[in-house]
């Protein structure tokens, strides 16, 4: 027995069968737990609605009913009446008494009668009766008018009394002498908010308990039998069982139940040592509750069937998986056995079969690792430097088509695909320099991991570290050409963004037919990852298009600069910005080579340098490191840009205020320049830009600091020159209008005339007279 249990057959049969046994008595439980608590909810539930339903019923058919009846004769006369207006009117109490009795007879399926009470008078009215005059308290002569009494003790304006029998034939008094009728009194006061010790007037109604009854057997037939009503006092007031109205013993049922803790569903409840499904409903009108009794034993005698089938579904469970796990033993032993077989085959001393499978196959394998784990750690230290090595010297084109067959071979790097291409990665993002070495060298490394463990369908993927940290990918694929390529560069970004939070610049060489032309497709994408500094937005650079560019000769035509640097100088913050934005979309646009548009960027940070020399003006604190240093740490041109135009933005702006403050020194020297340059060009942007400040701004502190605008003055002082130089009597017109800066003598006359209020003429005139 004991080797029995050894054997891993034995184990493995002995495993599957109880697991088997497990799994059946589980799926036997489960089903009918599921099932009978299913069926038992759903029949709790379903009473549960129709009780709502039937009240909600009686309370439409039946209370509502029952108010509007009292309104209707609330709103009429028979609650004014006097006994004085009475004596001697018969036609009135006849009006009163027809009043009554049509209404008992538009509601005769509900109402029995309508009595009208004056508590003053002590008379009443009624649909039966007629009128009625009365010494003291009906009630305490006929019991069947006991509701005036109640009426009288309570302090609410309404009363629904507990059900009576009274006789059939009313003019019976005594129940005893005819059959009789169980009747419900509802009972209102008037005025309508008085209570009722202090109504003047009582209305009340009879209602027949059978039309409840009727309404409850029309809604619930099933149960109706098991169905009674109670009112707030627990007394019975409609039951199927005529022998229940009125009952509030505490041996029965009834009291057992308004003993319980009242909730919103179903509950069970031990009587007579039965146990009892009670689900009931609360009227919101007047507290009446309803009630509906059912055998416990009711609820699951249906499921006998269930338990019938859940066992033979378990048994037939059990059957198969008895088979199934025989036929499971069979299939997973036969590769062990084959292998020990293969064992004994190979090994001297195969007793120790006898004890276990698995520890002879562990011992087997534990002596061969030891005889392999020396040579496999040769060959994987060895293997990445050497595999290295070989992936360089192919992408460089360092091997003949022989030797290379050969040095791949050697590495096991097949090559048997119809197409290949190159892809070379660059790590662009900033938090590039932030990492450590360590972080550097684990960030590349993981990546060539997971481009080389890619599962892509007829595709291979090489990848190799360069050495200037850029990543080189050979696609060595069956598919079609631009799907995977694609699909690797989609890759490629989700990875370093994912994993690294890093983005890669990508660029893609051409396709070749064999492996020994894969130099080609390398240098092609060597060259074109250079423009990814340009056109950042783009996932790749594959046109090859932009390889034209390595040879253009083009040069950026020299106003673009011209125009930056005018522009700086003269403290144009929008002209600036607009001028970088222009020399970038010439880049970008044009046919020039990457590395000539990186001289034009540099160009201009050098103009921006020697311009805030020249102004002697040092950038704050956070600008204030190399600005070359600073030029080389972006990796695209938008970057630059926004870098550029921030640098030139600071700069314009601390030049205005510090321009505020030398604001009268400033003007003082554009008066100097004016006096000096009188013949020259004094336009405002050329003046501003010797003074360096902006035109808008110079325009601005000129009229404040003088109180005349600036083109004001300069002709003033223009017309004072050309009268100074009239009076010499040296000079003609012309050459006077050509020495204080007007290539037209007319327009010169006519300024003249606007400021000294005569001709040059009339004015050398009146000098010779």
């Amino acid at each position: 027995m004991r080797k029995l249990f050894q054997s891993v057959r034995s184990r493995m049969v002995f495993s599957y069968l109880a697991v088997v046994l497990v799994i059946a008595l589980l799926f036997g439980s489960i089903l009918y737990l599921f099932f009978s608590h299913q069926y038992s909810k759903e029949i709790r539930i379903n009473k549960q609605l129709q009780l709502q339903s039937t009240v909600n019923y009686i309370e439409t058919s039946v209370i509502e009913k029952v108010n509007h009846v009292y309104l209707s004769l609330a709103l009429g006369s028979p609650v004014s009446i006097q006994l004085d207006s009475l004596q001697g009117n018969h036609s009135k109490i006849l009006d009163i008494e027809q009043l009554l009795k049509s209404q008992v007879q538009n509601y005769s399926d509900l109402i029995q009668a309508i009595h009208v009470y004056d508590t003053e008078n002590h008379f009443m009215i009624s649909s039966v009766y007629g009128l009625q005059l009365h010494e003291v308290t009906p009630s305490s002569v006929d019991p069947a008018y006991d509701w005036i009494e109640a009426m009288k003790k309570s302090d609410k304006s309404s009363l629904w009394m507990q059900t009576r029998m009274v006789p059939e034939d009313t003019y019976i008094e005594s129940p005893e002498q005819s059959s009789t009728i169980p009747l419900i009194s509802y009972v209102h006061s008037y005025p309508f908010q008085s209570s009722g010790q202090d109504s003047k007037v009582m209305v009340a109604i009879d209602i027949k308990e059978s039309t409840i009854s009727q309404l409850i057997r029309n809604m619930i037939p099933a149960d109706y039998e098991n169905t009674f009503i109670v009112d707030q006092r627990g007394v019975v007031i409609s039951s199927a069982d005529k022998s229940m109205l009125g009952s509030s013993t505490s041996e029965n049922l009834l009291q057992s139940l308004l003993s319980s803790p009242s909730s919103g569903e179903s509950f069970t409840q031990i009587f007579n040592h039965d146990a009892y499904v009670v689900s009931h409903e609360q009227f919101e009108e007047n507290g009446w509750r309803i009630y509906t009794t059912t055998p416990n034993k009711s609820f699951y005698y249906k499921l006998d069937s269930l338990k019938e089938v859940s066992a033979l579904l378990g048994l037939i469970a059990v059957a198969v998986g008895i088979a199934m796990s025989f036929g499971f033993t069979v299939a997973n032993y036969s590769p062990l056995k084959r292998i020990l077989n293969n064992i004994k085959a190979r090994v001297d001393s195969p007793s120790s079969l006898k004890q276990n499978e698995y520890r002879f196959i562990d011992s087997a394998i534990s002596s061969l690792s030891i005889k392999v784990d020396s040579l496999e750690e040769t060959l994987q230290a060895n293997h990445k430097m050497i595999r290295h090595s070989i992936m360089l010297n192919m992408l460089n084109n360092r091997f003949t088509p022989e030797e290379l067959t050969e040095q791949l071979q050697s590495v096991r790097v097949s090559m048997a695909y119809s197409r290949y291409r190159c892809i070379v990665i660059d790590p662009v993002s900033e938090k590039w320099k932030e990492l450590q070495p360590r972080q550097l060298q684990h960030t590349l490394y993981t990546m060539i991991q997971q481009l080389e463990t890619a599962e892509i369908a007829e595709t291979k993927l090489l990848a190799e570290e360069l050495q200037d940290h850029k990543i080189a990918v050979i696609i060595c694929t069956n598919q079609r050409e631009e799907p995977v390529s694609d699909h690797i560069i989609n890759f490629i970004h989700s990875e370093a963004r994912s994993r690294f939070d890093l983005d890669f610049a990508v660029s893609l060489g051409s396709w070749v037919e064999h492996f020994t032309k894969v130099h080609t497709s390398y240098h092609e994408a060597n060259a074109l990852i250079q423009y990814s500094y340009f056109f950042p937005a783009l996932s790749a650079i594959q046109d090859l298009d932009l390889l034209q560019r390595e040879t253009s000769s083009l040069e950026i035509p020299d106003a673009y600069l011209m125009n930056f640097e005018k522009k700086l100088q003269s403290r144009d913050m929008d002209g600036t910005v607009l001028a970088i934005q222009d020399v970038v979309s010439t880049i970008k646009e044009g046919l020039y080579s990457a590395e000539y548009s990186r001289i034009i960027l540099l160009k201009m940070v050098s103009i921006y340098a020697d311009c805030i020399n020249q102004v002697r003006w040092q950038p704050a604190e956070a600008s204030s490191m190399n600005l070359y240093k600073q030029y080389s740490s972006f990796y695209n041109i938008n970057r630059y840009s926004e870098w550029m135009s921030d640098l030139v933005t600071e700069f314009i702006t601390h030049m205005e205020k510090r321009s505020e403050v030398r604001s009268p020194d400033t003007i003082s020297a554009v008066k100097a320049y004016v006096r000096e340059h009188i013949s020259g060009d004094l336009t405002l942007d050329h003046v501003a830009e010797q003074v360096y400040i902006s035109p808008k701004y110079l325009s601005k502190i000129f009229k404040e600091e003088t109180g005349m605008a600036y083109s004001e003055y300069v002709t003033n002082q223009r017309m004072e020159r050309a009268r100074e130089l009239i009076a010499q009597q040296e000079f003609t017109i012309e050459q006077v209008a050509s020495t204080v800066g007007y290539r037209t003598s007319a327009y010169f006359i006519k300024k003249f005339k606007e400021i000294h209020g005569c001709t040059p003429k009339n004015f050398m005139r009146s000098l010779m007279n």
